[in-house]
């Protein structure tokens, strides 16, 4: 059970490193826009180099307005000139209204029209500075923020890692290699909690080693036991074979074989639960997968099957079997995987009940459905051998197997690979 814990001391760590980069980032951008960019714009020195640059502004727009041919109150509406110079704020008014001396004091100067003249005097477009020093002070504070931010990031990525380089090696098989973790945050748990299941592991395979150990005085043991009957046992039929007198000794010699066969018997199911059969202890065959025709396969599989089980007083239709489609696995490993299936079917399906079979295709596979009902009474004389070499047999092909019972009704379904398909199902 996972205990609930507190806040993640990496993700404060981390909140701690974004705090103080932001705040770092926001006070650059307060003092740049709210001290450096007004006292650049109000400066002397920024005032007489935009003069130097755009004092003319004024001799463009005429030169606009002539080539244009514009009237005056075309020229007041113009402001295809102002867009061209962005920089620039050009008052334009009518000299008619106002003192002309006044404006020519500021620089104002005459712009001959079509049918009329207007002032106009160029000003710094201090909207347009505004907005590019703030632009500039916002890219610098992103700049200041993954500046400080970047070298933690950095330090916390190296940690990351290293411990990835580290399972690596250890899942390369060298479980000498020690992690090493420093800190006390959720890295330096994980690189403990590693090094942890590496020991662990080391002592899991010292017991299994010393279970292989003890498993293995066992099956001497049980060796001894059960070729001691059997010794015994093949000197009786020995004795059998060549005549022992008369009819009572025949007699007691038979039964001393039967009771020497039904030692071994004891012996040999003591083994059993000893020693069972696991998916890994299915030797892996040499031969590749084939690509087969499905349902002439299947068709002849299942045809043998369900004849089998009719033969042992089961109701077992055969299925329809439609589609053209190739199948690619290995044809020995279908045949046991069916064998067992189907001995499983006579050992525990109830015969009252049909066995219902189905044969379904799909886009990269085909499932081969049976559904049955178990029979009632006692069935304790399973190993638990056939299933896990079933699953076994069809992993090495790309297939699997899935199973539901609901009750009595049990419904198996394997899954094969067609021909062709990227992916296993």
């Amino acid at each position: 059970m996972v205990r609930r814990r507190g806040p993640s001391r990496l993700g404060l760590k981390f909140l701690l490193a974004a705090a103080l980069a932001l705040a770092a980032a926001l006070g650059l951008r307060a003092l740049l826009d709210g001290a450096a960019l007004p006292a650049l714009l109000r400066s002397p020195g920024f005032e007489a180099g935009w003069y130097a640059r755009y004092g003319d502004a004024a001799e463009d727009f005429q030169r606009h307005v002539r080539d244009r041919g514009l009237t005056v109150q075309a020229a007041l509406r113009d402001t295809v000139w102002q867009r061209q110079h962005p920089q620039v704020d050009l008052y334009l008014e009518d000299p008619a209204a106002l003192d002309t001396t006044l404006l020519e004091d500021y620089g104002g100067q005459r712009i001959d029209c079509a049918d009329g003249q207007l002032y106009a005097y160029p000003m710094p477009a201090y909207v347009y500075y505004t907005g590019m020093g703030r632009l500039l002070s916002l890219l610098a504070s992103a700049v200041c923020f993954f500046a400080i931010l970047t070298p933690y990031t950095v330090v916390l990525i190296r940690r990351i890692t290293r411990l990835a380089r580290d399972m690596q090696v250890l899942a390369g098989g060298d479980l000498d290699h020690r992690v090493v973790s420093r800190g006390r945050d959720e890295l330096a748990e994980l690189g403990r909690s590693i090094e942890e299941m590496r020991l662990a592991v080391l002592d899991q395979m010292a017991r299994e080693t010393e279970a292989v150990r003890a498993n293995s005085r066992l099956i001497t043991s049980l060796s001894h036991d059960l070729r001691t009957p059997l010794t015994k046992l093949i000197g009786y039929l020995d004795i059998l074979r060549h005549g022992c007198g008369d009819e009572a000794r025949r007699d007691e010699y038979l039964q001393r074989a039967a009771d020497k066969a039904l030692q071994m018997r004891a012996l040999s199911d003591e083994m059993f639960r000893h020693f069972q059969v696991e998916p890994a202890a299915v030797p892996e065959p040499e031969a590749a997968p084939e690509t087969v025709s499905g349902p002439v396969l299947l068709g002849q599989l299942l045809a043998e099957q369900c004849f089998d089980l009719t033969d042992a007083g089961f109701q077992a239709p055969l299925p329809v079997i439609s589609g053209e489609y190739r199948l690619r696995l290995r044809t020995d490993d279908l045949r046991r995987v069916f064998d067992n299936l189907f001995t499983n079917l006579r050992k525990y399906a109830d015969p009252a009940c049909p066995i219902r079979l189905t044969v379904e295709e799909a886009e990269d596979r085909v499932a081969v459905t049976l559904e049955n009902r178990v029979r009632r009474g006692p069935q304790d004389d399973s190993r638990g051998i056939g299933l896990p070499t079933i699953r076994a047999l069809l992993a090495r092909s790309g297939g699997r197997m899935e199973i539901e019972q609901h009750g009595r009704r049990y419904r198996t379904t394997v899954w094969l690979p067609k021909a062709g398909s990227a992916d296993a199902p």
